[in-house]
């Protein structure tokens, strides 16, 4: 950002993030970014997971600062500039940035150095609905107090600052009155509506993936969770143990890290999942506490497939007797090097480290991987490759890879267990050989050839069932 830096909040207050001025005009006790504190305290009042609440924090960050800057820029008598037209215009500033048509986000582009694109994918998932709470929040703070963000778009038009002049108490109640109209013109106002359209396109199955994290490789996932372990590493078997679990499971990796000892049974062979706010969590202190979540799972039981679970039991016997500390304070299974919970490390940190790893196993690229690809692999290899015993074709169906990965509908398994393209592109090669060998006339005749099939297997079925009566 430009004109301002986000900062972590004293802990005595009740927000988790401050938005500060870097404006050297602007007195200390001005740099406080007041319209933040207060959607920061609002996020914080409704429960949002930590890791949500950094990310809407940095995504209505760089919105103020957009908007900001565009409030201190000189713009062409021409261009139209209000709060809508600028908020409207963040959108082509955030798809096409200097190449925009938009003169507001083509200008801003340029003043704000923005050089990396944003995905459709990333406007959609998290800024849309970012900005779209903070605008809502902001709506609600200015009938209380006039706003901070949009008030200089009103005050530097003539008309306005005319009014204001004749009458500042009357015109600091009229001002206010405005900007909460325009506020109330682009906030949604119903579910499905959008503040940026182009975050209506999202998802296309031709052009687009699901999720910004891809399943780790199938074929590489094995020497990931057995490459040798590196003369200086402290943690390495701590990590390994976490990412054969992770495979092992294709639990979500906040669930694991948060697995006590008491999760585990040795003799059975088990691991469960249990939610951490349904039970005291002694030895933790305020802040790892905070750092505590959980999404939601329909049963603790996991089921570890092979050979990933034999893999997590090997390198967990050599974690606990040469990396864990049994005296820690907490009963959690995976600690820091200073023994303190791993759940409360810096996520960014976790998967860096797991990047590194992953190159070292042999993967030529990481992008869009990350811990949780583990749990996408699972739902893939379930789904499409699993050996199924007394079946032809190798894969689960769908409903029982739901009980798999802790899902309450199957709605959320299809997002996580799409059907890999590999076994697409085999049927289809499949399909094409039969035609081809056959010629084209067999095409005019799949039809019949179909239903004729159906009727033998019809028929079959009505033989069984005669000579079931029969007997």
């Amino acid at each position: 950002m430009k004109n301002f830096i986000l900062v972590d909040a004293p802990v005595t207050s009740e927000g988790r993030y401050l938005l500060i001025h870097l404006d050297p005009h602007v007195t200390d006790q001005a740099r406080e970014f007041e319209p933040f504190t207060h959607f920061a305290k609002w996020m914080a009042r409704h429960g949002f997971a930590l890791n949500t609440e950094k990310l809407y924090a940095e995504h209505v960050g760089r919105f103020i600062d957009y908007v900001y800057e565009a409030s201190r820029t000189q713009f062409p008598a021409d261009v139209d500039l209000t709060a809508q037209t600028v908020i409207y215009s963040y959108q082509a500033y955030l798809l096409f940035g200097q190449g925009a048509t938009n003169p507001i986000a083509r200008k801003l582009a340029v003043s704000l150095g923005k050089e990396k694109l944003t995905s459709n994918i990333s406007l959609s998932q998290t800024i849309e609905s970012s900005i779209t709470w903070f605008l809502r929040v902001s709506e609600e703070r200015n009938k209380i107090a006039p706003d901070q963000l949009f008030s200089p778009f009103y005050l530097n038009l003539r008309e306005y600052r005319t009014q204001r002049e004749a009458s500042a108490q009357k015109a600091k109640s009229w001002l206010a009155a405005v900007i909460r109209d325009s506020l109330s013109s682009v906030v949604p106002k119903r579910k499905r509506d959008k503040l940026f359209p182009q975050a209506k396109r999202r998802d296309k199955k031709n052009d687009k993936r699901p999720f910004k994290t891809i399943a780790f490789p199938i074929e590489r996932a094995v020497s990931f969770v057995r490459q040798p372990k590196p003369p200086r590493s402290q943690t390495f078997y701590r990590d390994m143990t976490l990412y054969a679990l992770l495979a092992a499971t294709g639990a979500r990796t906040s669930e694991v890290l948060q697995i006590r000892m008491s999760d585990i049974d040795v003799d059975e062979l088990s691991v469960f999942l249990r939610d951490p706010f349904a039970r005291s969590s002694p030895g933790l202190t305020e802040e790892e506490h905070e750092c505590l979540s959980w999404k939601g799972r329909d049963t603790e039981i996991t089921f570890l497939i092979e050979p990933f679970a034999a893999i997590f039991w090997q390198h967990l016997e050599k974690y606990l007797a040469l990396e864990y500390n049994s005296s820690a304070g907490h009963d959690f299974l995976f600690q820091n090097s200073d023994s303190r919970p791993f759940f409360a490390s810096d996520r960014s940190s976790r998967e860096k480290t797991f990047k590194n790893y992953a190159m070292k196993s042999g993967l030529a690229s990481t992008a869009g991987i990350s811990p949780h690809s583990l749990r996408h692999m699972y739902g893939t290899y379930t789904l499409n490759y699993m050996p199924v015993p007394g079946r032809d074709l190798p894969g689960l169906p769908i409903t029982y890879v739901k009980i798999l990965m802790g899902h309450s509908n199957v709605t959320s398994t299809m997002k996580y267990a799409k059907q890999d393209t590999d076994m697409v592109e085999a049927y289809l090669q499949h399909a094409n050989q039969y035609i081809t060998q056959r010629g084209e006339e067999s095409f005019m005749t799949i039809r019949q050839e179909f239903h004729s099939r159906q009727l033998e297997v019809l028929q079959k079925e009505a033989d069984r069932i005669s000579g079931t009566k029969n007997d």
